[in-house]
């Protein structure tokens, strides 16, 4: 989960703000909160469980063949993901990966009419197959426009699979206006192949090519694109560690070999606004919880850990060939000299919530 936040400008005095109650003459930071979660799909779909009217299903016995780490049945691990989500603090946007349909409408009974959601099933465009849906607080934001592509070399066609994929990946874009200052902020989600090295590669490319072509083309309808530099956040479930090529692509500030326009990213996790000494406000002094995000349902330790889930904001500073030639990760995690995101965001908090809890309230 991640906060991101901007400080106060002479620009935002412009705009109606929240104020910190102490100090009523001064701009509060505005401040965004995200999480994704691969939600792992439901193998028991076609023998769904309703949700009950109050609490959640309680674990069932696991017996002697059933590890301590291992998964859960989707309608016992629902309830208790959506907890955990609710739990840590505001949930403003929520990026979700390899979500069937049941899975989505248990989503949104568990979280109610105060958040709406957008995306499509990956194998037809409409429900069937995994969806890499967004839900948001519809309170705070307002949806201005949405689509899918399927990341292939045939973007626009429902189902299509790209260059050594195993299974058909897509991701979900939305544009979404801030209700409390009108401005414009774009979401990405995504679930990239777990087999292809080519595939999450080229997922990479098109992902920045097309974030580019996105925005650029949303701020030009609405008349903004010569005043407003809205942030952009890519989350999802990469299936890629650091140093492969599906997270470096996305991170480099060299251009693409296609010389089209695009983003570079930064990692949330290594681009922490953290806290030094002359900081005036309290801020972590790193990144919170577990850093490997896949655990592949083993204990603390594994050595098939690995971090392959991220949040992302595109950096200011647009792709140059004098941009180095490594990618935009570097330096000591949780530091405090980060640049900021477009439109001047920073990573404000970050914390990982683990998948098992010791001693969990409910059994779970």
């Amino acid at each position: 989960m991640v906060t991101t936040s901007r400080a106060s400008s002479p620009e935002d005095e412009l705009r109606p703000r929240p104020t910190a109650s102490a100090r009523p003459h001064r701009s509060a930071p505005l401040e965004i909160h995200f999480a994704t979660v691969n939600v792992k799909f439901d193998g028991d779909r076609g023998k769904p469980i309703p949700i009950p009217e109050h609490g959640a299903i309680p674990p069932t016995d696991r017996g002697y063949w059933v590890g301590t780490y291992d998964q859960l049945p989707w309608a016992e691990r629902r309830s208790r993901l959506v907890d955990a989500l609710l739990g840590t603090g505001p949930l403003d946007i929520v990026g979700f990966q390899e979500v069937y349909h049941n899975q989505l409408m248990d989503f949104a009974q568990l979280l109610g009419p105060t958040y709406a959601h957008v995306g499509v099933g990956r194998d037809d465009g409409a429900k069937a197959g995994e969806y890499s849906c967004i839900f948001y607080d519809r309170t705070k934001f307002e949806e201005i426009k949405w689509k899918t592509i399927w990341l292939s070399p045939t973007p626009d066609v429902p189902g299509s699979k790209g260059w050594d994929a195993e299974n058909v990946r897509i991701a979900t874009f939305l544009s979404l206006r801030m209700k409390v200052t009108g401005e414009v902020l774009y979401v990405i989600n995504t679930h990239y192949d777990h087999r292809g090295f080519q595939a999450r590669a080229e997922s990479s490319r098109m992902i920045r090519e097309h974030a580019f072509e996105w925005v650029t083309g949303v701020e030009e309808e609405l008349g903004l694109a010569d005043k407003h530099r809205g942030p952009v956040i890519l989350m999802g479930d990469l299936n890629s560690h650091p140093e492969m090529d599906g997270y470096l692509l996305l991170t480099s500030p060299k251009p693409l070999p296609s010389g089209k326009p695009s983003f570079t990213f930064v990692d949330s996790y290594t681009h922490l606004k953290a806290r030094s000494l002359q900081s005036p406000d309290p801020r972590q002094s790193g990144p919170y919880g577990p850093a490997h995000t896949f655990t592949d349902f083993q204990p603390p330790g594994c050595k098939w850990t690995e971090r392959i889930d991220f949040i992302m904001i595109a950096s200011p500073k647009l792709p140059s060939d004098d941009g180095g030639s490594g990618s935009a990760e570097h330096g000591e995690v949780g530091t405090t000299d980060r640049p900021v995101g477009r439109g001047g965001w920073e990573v404000a908090r970050y914390a990982c919530v683990d998948n098992f809890v010791e001693g969990d309230a409910d059994g779970y």
